[in-house]
């Protein structure tokens, strides 16, 4: 049907382009006077004419062929006609394919409808303008009164002897152009008009058509509700119910299988049919043979590989080998059958080698993936695991393709699903501990929805567990594909871009496999697939998987129709469908990676101006101050996102109007807090406060990590995370440790013995601070060098000489360091002998003297 579309469409607009080229290119523009531009206009109607002699040939061949088409149409919808009003309603297989061609042919004949009003709206403008070319010569003096259309070599002019000397009327050269020029225009309007003809009469009967195809489309819906109305409401007898009537069960499964599959009364009267009898084996012998030429053409492929080539010699390999082989042969069966069904004309064999190919295609996606994702010794039990669902998945094409009658479906599936469901719980318990957490999940959905389907079968409801099955055998291929590349996605990630990053920045972290923008440049690409191809693959196959289980009872139209139509639909209000909200949540991953990109390419960008600018000394997090940027941006991002939801959801300007409007005033009082703390963010991130500084406040003391725009959060020295409101900090006093630069004074009080010598003690105790001088962890000097280490006299106390040991030291390592220098001073004084006096005091007992 498709193919005749095609057809179609390409004889259509040959004919359209055959009808409208003879349209001169050119039209006569102002010439210098009368005569000439009848001699151009002449020599223009004059070529129009031969063209469209050349022409006519052409267009009278594809209007044949149009009416073929029209022709095949019509004998394929009475085909499709008498095989749908012929069907029983209790053959839901039957019907439901029935149906589908019948709703297939009017969607490809709409689908490509024949413009047959613009092509004779487009002859009806000639017909006008030659028409009206005509009155116009006909009427230069000397005037031509009458006009045979059909007959060029009758146009006289009609004028008085007296008048041949008037200046006005044209001379003899000037009469034989326009003479020509009425013969061109009397037999350009005669082959327009006899096209014109034959295409209202082609456009009375395409009319009929649609209309008789229109009548088929509209029984076919009826029907189509009747079949979802009997597989997800009415549904049938429980499987008690027939086990308890199972002579009259049985007899009447036996009289439709006989009535379906025994080819007696064809015979009988030397009548064949696609559909009965020895076709259903010549379906198996041609399937087998193409299955065995496939599993011996990938016997040969692997075994090859195998041998000439050294990753195939690998253990982890050839551990792999059976299921490797597996899939090879499901590969190259579905490629031959798809090959061979292009030179099929049987209907049948063309049907259910196409179902074949498909669940071929399943099957083999879902080897591959197991290929990918485990090793050798996991396979086997993943295998197991899986067995069950693909071969119950055979089963169901298998009674699909020969169109079982539902008296058998009913009989034979429950049990059927009942064995399978304990096949599946008893592999799942054996193999279970030998997979991937992935695989166990899969798998105990996998056990979950055939008992449900069990339950569903058993209570009558055998066709809506054929459905559920099906649908998800495709959700869990879909699923095992997504789960493959993304698991193929993170070990290329860290192979391939971890070398990368060790060859172009040793100096940076190795942090590639962190989705934290660190090394964005190097990370885009693959935060991209991961962040927004594969959730987007991940919900689409949700919708994708419904829509493709739905063809077991050719329900596409339906569950499109299901997609589309709003679940909520308040008017005025809000509409959201199945769609729409799979857009939605679609958007929401594209607008996160945005966020993410953008900011942590203005992160990378920033941070490597001010590597730069620091000639090579690493930079800390406040020095970026990004904050305010990262903020920014997350408003127009997510507004956008909101503002293009609220479109998607055709929520109107005068619903968000009201809406607002309600909220202003009531919510204005609750919110004065929040908008006080809002313009109270940007304050701090315009540079009061950035990300990565240290600062004090109510005698806290720790290192911001996030400024939003109600609350500053900050992590204490001991790991404590506490936040401040923003009016908090901006109406009080805090102290920015990291403000102005990075470091901020140390002093040790230390005091040493009357006596000792000072110069002595400052060089020690100098030299020991030096002693323990490094770098952090961002290539800075833990004490700043500029204003190295002093060690000055504070005072003098009643045991020892005081002093000062003074140095600058890195905010975020000051606590560590200042721990670590006065145990080295305290090595050194020891070691230098140097002494630390304890305070010391006489005490002088005065006796009391008796009392007398």
């Amino acid at each position: 049907m498709a193919e005749m579309n095609t057809k179609t469409r390409r004889s259509l607009l040959a004919l359209l382009t055959a009808c409208f080229m003879v349209v001169p290119a050119h039209a006569v523009l102002t010439e210098k006077n009368l005569d000439q531009t009848l001699e151009v206009l002449n020599v223009e109607l004059s070529n129009t004419y031969a063209q469209l002699k050349s022409d006519i040939a052409f267009i009278s061949k594809h209007t044949e062929q149009q009416h073929k088409k029209m022709v095949s149409i019509m004998q394929l919808s009475n085909q499709i006609s008498l095989m749908l009003y012929s069907q029983q309603h209790n053959y839901t297989f039957n019907l439901a394919y029935a149906c589908h061609e019948a709703a297939q042919q009017y969607q490809d004949f709409t689908a490509e409808v024949m413009p047959y009003d613009k092509i004779m709206e487009q002859l009806d403008s000639e017909i006008d303008r030659y028409t009206k070319l005509t009155r116009a010569l006909q009427e230069i003096p000397p005037r031509i009164e009458t006009i045979d259309s059909t007959r060029a070599d009758s146009l006289r002019p009609r004028a008085n002897a007296r008048h041949k000397a008037l200046p006005f009327l044209l001379d003899a050269k000037g009469q034989a152009n326009r003479e020509a020029c009425l013969g061109y225009t009397a037999s350009i309007l005669n082959e327009y008009t006899q096209l014109r003809n034959a295409l209202s009469k082609d456009s009375e009967h395409y009319e009929r058509i649609g209309k008789r195809l229109k009548s088929v489309f509209d029984y076919a819906q009826l029907r189509y509700r009747s079949i979802q109305k009997s597989i997800f409401i009415n549904g049938d007898d429980s499987y008690f119910k027939l086990l308890s009537n199972l002579p009259t069960s049985l007899t009447r499964a036996k009289r439709d299988w006989h009535n379906k599959y025994s080819n007696d009364i064809y015979a009988r009267h030397h009548v064949s049919s696609e559909w009965r009898g020895p076709v259903v084996l010549g379906l198996i012998m041609f399937v087998t043979f193409y299955f065995l030429l496939a599993f011996l053409l990938s016997n040969v492929v692997v075994r090859l590989l195998m041998r000439k080539v050294k990753r195939f010699q690998e253990e982890t390999i050839r551990l792999k080998t059976d299921c490797i082989i597996t899939a090879a042969s499901l590969v190259f069966f579905a490629v031959a059958v798809m090959l061979v069904r292009a030179f099929l004309k049987h209907s049948f064999i063309i049907m259910a080698s196409q179902l074949l190919v498909s669940f071929a295609w399943l099957t083999a996606v879902i080897l591959i993936s197991l290929m990918i994702r485990l090793n050798g010794k996991q396979i086997n039990a993943a295998l197991r695991l899986y067995m069950p669902i693909i071969v119950l998945g055979f089963i169901v094409i298998v009674m699909r393709i020969i169109f079982v009658p539902n008296s058998i479906v009913s009989l034979v599936f429950p049990p059927i699903l009942l064995l399978f469901t304990i096949w599946q719980a008893v592999s799942l318990r054996k193999a279970v501990a030998e997979v991937t957490q992935g695989d166990r999940i899969y798998s105990w959905i996998t056990l979950i929805l055939m008992i449900a389907s069990c339950v569903m079968a058993w209570a009558g409801y055998v066709l809506m567990a054929v459905q559920a099955f099906i649908w998800w055998l495709i959700q869990l291929t879909l699923t095992q594909t997504i789960t493959c590349i993304y698991d193929w996605l993170c070990t290329h990630k860290e192979r391939r871009l971890a070398g990368k990053m060790g060859k172009k920045a040793p100096k940076m972290e190795q942090s590639i496999l962190k989705r934290d923008g660190t090394n964005i440049q190097y990370t885009w690409a693959y935060d991209f697939i991961g962040m927004v191809l594969v959730p987007l693959a991940a919900i689409g196959s949700v919708l994708f998987s419904i829509y493709y289980a739905a063809q077991v009872f050719d329900l596409t139209e339906i569950c499109m129709n299901a997609f589309y139509t709003p679940f909520i639909n308040l008017s005025g209000i809000c509409r959201l469908s199945a769609f729409m909200l799979v857009v939605v949540v679609g958007l929401f991953f594209v607008f996160n990676y945005a966020s993410y990109a953008i900011k942590a390419a203005y992160r990378h960008l920033r941070l490597r101006q001010l590597a730069k600018k620091n000639k090579g000394v690493g930079v800390v997090a406040n020095q970026a101050n990004i904050s305010l940027f990262n903020n920014l941006m997350a408003i127009l991002i997510w507004g956008g996102y909101a503002l293009l939801v609220l479109s998607i959801l055709r929520v109107p300007k005068s619903g968000l109007s009201l809406v607002s409007a309600g909220l202003a005033t009531g919510v204005g009082f609750a919110m004065k807090s929040l908008i006080e703390n809002f313009f109270y963010g940007i304050s701090l991130m315009t540079g009061r406060l950035r990300m990565g500084d240290w600062i004090e406040c109510d005698g806290i003391r720790g290192k911001v990590e996030s400024i939003a725009y109600q609350s500053t959060q900050i992590v204490t020295e001991d790991g404590q995370v506490i936040t401040f409101m923003n009016s908090t900090l901006f109406n009080q006093s805090f102290k920015n440790l990291t403000h102005n630069h990075l470091y901020e004074k140390s002093k040790i009080p230390i005091g040493v013995a009357y006596g000792t010598n000072v110069a002595e003690v400052r060089t020690v105790l100098s030299e020991a601070i030096k002693g323990i001088m490094r770098k952090g962890k961002n290539g800075r000097p833990i004490v700043q060098p500029e204003r190295g280490v002093s060690v000055l006299v504070s005072g003098f106390g009643d045991s020892s000489i005081d002093l000062l040991v003074i140095f600058w030291t890195l905010v975020e390592e000051k606590t560590l360091f200042d721990c670590q220098a006065r145990e080295a001073v305290y090595d050194a004084l020891n070691k230098h002998q140097i002494e630390i006096p304890f305070p010391q005091r006489d005490i002088h007992i005065r006796p009391i003297p008796e009392k007398e």
